[in-house]
């Protein structure tokens, strides 16, 4: 009997192990048949994560785990682990007819106006840690890759970010003959919708969501969906300006006025811009090689998708994702990046970053830990990134300046 209790207490664990695994799947609308980038996947607070670009992901869990797999805009899904296809399509919330002629669009607007003031006056303290990806490319050919776990102020808009732990890798593309990069992309992820707190992107107060916002935008609004699926989106059309402002559609729970999604450009916008002379590269050390770099200040063709959530009981920012291209010195670069609320997950204290921080530097200081890495991978990454990754991984270019 002793020997019997002995095999079942060694049995348990083993066979809890054997059930958890990793699933890999695509959302997709089930009408057009494409992906839908950035789609949330929950599980719990400490289990979750978001479509890549293509609209693929992977998440470990058991077979029994419930997910609940959402896209502003479409409808909601909670599908039990082990009845997950490898394709999940979403239905789209459709339009209703416009009901702005019952109630003008200012009186809603200033509901969501209070309500996002409440949120961000109430919880502005509130801390998050981040997931970070960003990779950069020059006439096609991927020649950066970063990955790092951040943690900063959440609620509302993202703000006050500081490094935990990063690994980069940057190699000189054909196409230039200097290695241009950008150290601080990741302050572009702190896209400001109300004015409670000075912005690090905008230099005065032209956000979407202050009272004044028809001074310098044109509105328009529809509402789609019902019940709990009823969403008030709005157009906010920018003025002409040579300032920088957010042209962009905001997406706001019908019940509650709260903000579900913003998508949109940035126009206007001035972004700092590294380059490395290739002539004096001669520092096998990341942290040398970044330590004298010119550096000027270019416009971007800029777009950006942010998305929220309430999973911890207050709105705060879930994802950013921004797509950047521009020309330089004649060559067509191309960046973007994904960034993602890891919930209640812990990784640890962070170094905060300035708005003229080079985080290359802060990350070259670090060892590189392949296994931290692996044990931490949140978003899948697309199949051009897994190759671009594979190749660095493989020649051991994390952590070195080539």
């Amino acid at each position: 009997m002793k020997l019997k209790a002995l095999l079942m207490l060694l049995w348990l664990p083993l066979t809890a192990l054997a059930q958890t695994t990793q699933i890999e799947a695509v959302i997709i609308d089930a009408q057009t048949r494409q992906p839908l980038p950035y789609a949330s996947i929950f599980i719990s607070r400490t289990n979750s994560t978001i479509t890549n670009a293509e609209g693929e992901f992977h998440i470990s869990c058991s077979p029994d785990d419930v997910l609940r797999i959402s896209y502003v805009g479409y409808k909601t899904q909670q599908i039990t682990a082990r009845n997950l296809s490898s394709k999940i399509q979403l239905e789209p919330i459709t339009a209703m007819l416009n009901e702005v002629t019952i109630m003008p669009l200012k009186a809603y607007l200033d509901k969501a106006i209070k309500e996002t003031m409440r949120q961000i006056g109430k919880y502005h303290r509130k801390k998050a840690n981040l997931f970070y990806r960003q990779t950069a490319y020059a006439d096609s050919t991927c020649y950066e890759f970063m990955e790092a776990f951040l943690n900063g102020r959440s609620a509302v808009w993202l703000r006050d970010l500081a490094l935990n732990k990063g690994r980069f890798v940057g190699i000189q593309p054909d196409s230039l003959d200097f290695y241009s990069f950008y150290a601080n992309f990741f302050i572009l992820s702190q896209i400001q919708v109300t004015c409670i707190h000075k912005s690090q992107l905008l230099g005065d107060e032209r956000y979407p969501l202050i009272p004044t916002y028809d001074k310098n935008y044109d509105v328009t609004g529809e509402w789609i969906g019902d019940g709990d699926d009823r969403l008030l989106v709005v157009h906010f059309s920018p003025k002409p300006t040579k300032l920088s402002v957010i042209d962009a559609t905001l997406y706001f729970d019908g019940q509650t006025f709260r903000l579900r999604k913003m998508e949109g450009r940035l126009l206007n916008l001035t972004v700092r811009h590294y380059k490395y002379l290739t002539g004096k590269r001669n520092e096998s050390s990341l942290v040398e090689a970044f330590k004298n770099v010119r550096d000027e200040y270019i416009n971007t063709d800029f777009h950006f998708t942010v998305t929220m959530t309430e999973d911890r009981g207050f709105l705060e920012v879930q994802s950013v994702a921004i797509d950047e291209q521009h020309e330089y010195h004649g060559r067509k670069l191309h960046s973007n990046s994904v960034l993602f609320n890891v919930g209640d997950r812990v990784i640890g204290k962070g170094k905060k970053l300035k708005k003229d921080d080079n985080i290359l530097i802060d990350i070259g200081s670090q060892e590189y830990d392949p296994q931290f890495w692996n044990d931490n991978d949140i978003v899948r990454r697309t199949p051009v990134e897994e190759d671009v990754f594979q190749l660095f991984e493989s020649k051991k270019l994390f952590g070195v300046f080539k």
